[in-house]
């Protein structure tokens, strides 16, 4: 992997020798996935841990929501939900529902708004849909309640 480098110079912030040490020292330790909260660390690796057979069947699964759905509604709350918003509109556009897409792909369980709620079951009518949950717990209030 290449490194990246950043030049600061221009940014008007002064990293000290403390600071540059702190910041190497927590890379290490997010990196030897020794520290608190090891256990969720399985990000660090990414892309370069997925297989050839990971991607084949993500692109396989992918091309059955596409035959299935003609929405997806992802549900989840904080990264759970940030996540593939953020994948999606990356690739797709911030107005990617506006756009010809297939499946669109509605975001829900990030709020209790029963406006919101209204709207969405509006949009599903007559159509084909499927949901996504993601939830590391599975009881977090407004995914929970979402999905029920």
């Amino acid at each position: 992997m290449n490194a990246l480098k950043l030049d600061i110079t221009k940014s008007g912030v002064t990293i000290t020798p403390d600071m540059e040490k702190a910041a190497l020292e927590a890379n290490a330790l997010l990196y030897s996935g020794k520290g608190a909260g090891n256990d969720f660390l399985g990000w660090v690796h990414l892309p370069s841990s997925i297989s050839a057979a990971d991607i084949e069947a993500i692109e396989a699964e992918a091309a059955k929501l596409r035959a299935k759905a003609d929405v997806v509604i992802c549900i989840g709350i904080g990264g759970s939900y940030l996540g593939p918003r953020a994948a999606i509109e990356l690739v797709k556009g911030q107005n990617h529902n506006l756009k010809d897409s297939d499946p669109q792909v509605f975001f829900a369980g990030n709020n209790l708004s029963t406006r919101a709620w209204q709207e969405l079951c509006e949009l599903l009518e007559g159509k084909d849909f499927s949901i996504n949950i993601i939830s590391k717990s599975g009881t977090t209030t407004e995914p929970a309640i979402a999905t029920r």
